[in-house]
C-alpha cells in the first residue's frame, strides 16, 4: 500500500512539472533571444558626425535550429494611410548574428533633404544589406519623436515583431510606444510614421 501510494505521489509530482515546464515554454517562447548593443558616448558621437539619424544594433541569436530566414521591412504612413514599405527582404539565418537598421539623412542642394534606409545582418562571415531608394523629406518642419527596443526580448518563429518607431508630427506631441494598440494609435495621430520590422522564421521561403 506504500509502495502504490509513493508511486502515486511520484507521477503525480512528474506530470505537474510536465504542465509547468510545457506552460512556461508556451509563455516564454525561445526561438530566438534579440539583445541591443550599447554604444558609448564616444560611438554616439561618431555616428551622429556620419549624419545617422537614427541607428539600430542588435545581437541575435537563434534557439531553435529549424529556424532558416529572418525577414525586415520598414513600414512607411502618410497621415494614417500605409505607403509602399521602404524596403523588404529576408536573409539566411546563423545562430549568432547583429542585425542593425539605419537612417541617414543628406542633402543633394540647400532646399531639398532626402533620407535612406538600410538594414544588415552579418554573423562574422558574411553580410547582407538591404537599402532603400531616397525618399524627400516630407514636410521638413515637424517635430519627431521615436523609440526602440532597449531591452532583451524573446522572439517567436513566424511572429513579426517591431524594432522600433519613429514619428513626425505637427503640433501637440503624440504617444510612442511599441505596443500593438499604440502603434495604431501613433499612425492616425501622425503626419509621418516609420515602423522598423522583422520576423524569424522556420520557412526557407521569401515573402
Amino acid at each position: 500500500m506504500r509502495r502504490a501510494l509513493k508511486n502515486f505521489i511520484c507521477v503525480l509530482v512528474l506530470l505537474t512539472l510536465f504542465a509547468c515546464s510545457t506552460e512556461y515554454a508556451t509563455e516564454n517562447p525561445k526561438d530566438g533571444v534579440l539583445t541591443p548593443v550599447k554604444q558609448n558616448e564616444r560611438n554616439t558621437q561618431i555616428i551622429s558626425s556620419l549624419g545617422f539619424d537614427t541607428l539600430l544594433m542588435y545581437d541575435l541569436e537563434l534557439k531553435n535550429e529549424d529556424i532558416k530566414m529572418i525577414h525586415l521591412w520598414i513600414e512607411h504612413y502618410k497621415n494614417g494611410e500605409k505607403q509602399e514599405d521602404l524596403l523588404k527582404g529576408a536573409t539566411g539565418t546563423s545562430e549568432k548574428m547583429t542585425v542593425a537598421a539605419s537612417k541617414l539623412d543628406f542633402k543633394i542642394d540647400d532646399s531639398t533633404t532626402y533620407s535612406r534606409w538600410t538594414y544588415s545582418v552579418a554573423d562574422g562571415t558574411a553580410i547582407s544589406t538591404l537599402e532603400s531608394l531616397p525618399i524627400e523629406l516630407y514636410k521638413e518642419n515637424l517635430g519627431m519623436g521615436q523609440t526602440w527596443v532597449d531591452d532583451t526580448i524573446k522572439l517567436e518563429a513566424e511572429k513579426p515583431f517591431t524594432l522600433a518607431l519613429i514619428a513626425r508630427y505637427d503640433g501637440n506631441g503624440v504617444r510612442i510606444g511599441l505596443e500593438d494598440e499604440v502603434i495604431i494609435n501613433t499612425i492616425k495621430d501622425s503626419d509621418e510614421v516609420f515602423v522598423v520590422k522583422a520576423m524569424i522564421s522556420k520557412k526557407e521561403e521569401y515573402q
